[in-house]
């Protein structure tokens, strides 16, 4: 047969060999399973019982049961300082849980409802669980931590009430671009990280512009910033901005709203168009759009000097 092949399919004598090879791996691939089956008939019935284990430990797991809405004990609670045990019997895993006590360990507060559902590892479903039986109260003794550092003492502007003189509190309220570290320390949730973060993050801007900029600080959560939002300004004439048809492409790359891809572009342009005559000429650069001009425009001014 070997060599009728040879003949009238020109197949040489090593593709023979092959062929045979490829043939005999193919048949045992195709009958191995049966021979298997045949020679060892207990197998299958191993094997439906190692899945039956399987699915038991599943159903028997603390994890499995806390994901279940039915197994869960639902009270209301306020999820201000609840001990470890009484999120469990709401029903959550140890994950979430260490998720949320890490929250509370950095300062972090439920002011509201909403706030349980910003929490990572808190599912949508496990909000909308919950979210009925919060009852989020506020202790005169959390209002008092909560306002203590965010008032300090002037013992020079007397304040006369029925008569008598007496020292005012005045609410803080700290201007972001021309405060320093040790004063933003005063801000809730805010401790030495978060307040070197946020000069430094400032100094690479060249100022703050909008306050709600400090979302971009690294780490920072929105339930952080609604904590403190109310407690700081910005005043926008103290942003230093670099002049646009001056600044050269290291200048430009060093702002971290720019980087060096659009530096590039930004001085190629004015050297083909000549200088910007006004700031919404960028938009004649190729991957301008409305965000990035928006996020730019304050930290760029035209001068014609």
């Amino acid at each position: 047969m070997l060599k009728w092949l040879e003949k009238y399919f020109r197949f040489s004598h090593r593709e023979l060999q092959g062929m045979i090879v490829l043939t005999i791996v193919l048949l045992l691939l195709w009958g191995g399973p049966w021979v298997y089956r045949h020679w060892f008939p207990g197998a299958q019935g191993n094997r439906a019982a190692d899945i039956l284990e399987i699915e038991q430990f599943l159903t028997a797991s603390p994890m499995q049961q806390a994901v279940r809405p039915g197994k869960a004990e639902l009270f209301t609670f306020d999820p201000n300082d609840l001990p470890v045990a009484d999120w469990r019997r709401l029903g959550l895993t140890d994950r979430q849980i260490r998720m949320i006590k890490n929250y509370e360990a950095k300062g972090g507060r439920f002011r509201e409802n909403a706030d349980l559902g910003k929490i990572y590892a808190i599912t949508d479903a496990d909000y909308a669980r919950l979210a009925p039986y919060i009852r989020i109260r506020e202790t005169p003794r959390a209002r008092a931590a909560l306002e203590q550092p965010l008032r300090r003492q002037v013992p020079n502007v007397p304040a006369k009430t029925n008569g008598a003189v007496r020292r005012s509190d005045v609410p803080l309220r700290i201007e972001l671009n021309a405060t320093d570290s040790l004063a933003l320390q005063a801000l809730p949730g805010i401790g030495p990280v978060y307040a070197s973060r946020i000069v430094r993050f400032r100094d690479l801007l060249g100022g703050f512009h909008d306050v709600a900029q400090l979302l971009q600080v690294y780490g920072m959560d929105s339930a952080r910033y609604d904590g403190l939002k109310e407690f700081i300004s910005v005043d926008t004439a103290a942003v230093q901005r670099i002049p646009l048809n001056s600044a050269d492409y290291d200048q430009l790359r060093r702002h971290p709203f720019i980087g060096a891809s659009l530096a590039r572009l930004i001085v190629r342009y004015r050297k083909q168009h000549g200088p910007y005559r006004q700031l919404s000429d960028l938009f004649g650069i190729a991957v301008m759009d409305a965000e990035i001009f928006r996020r730019i425009a304050p930290y760029l001014k035209i001068t014609h000097d």
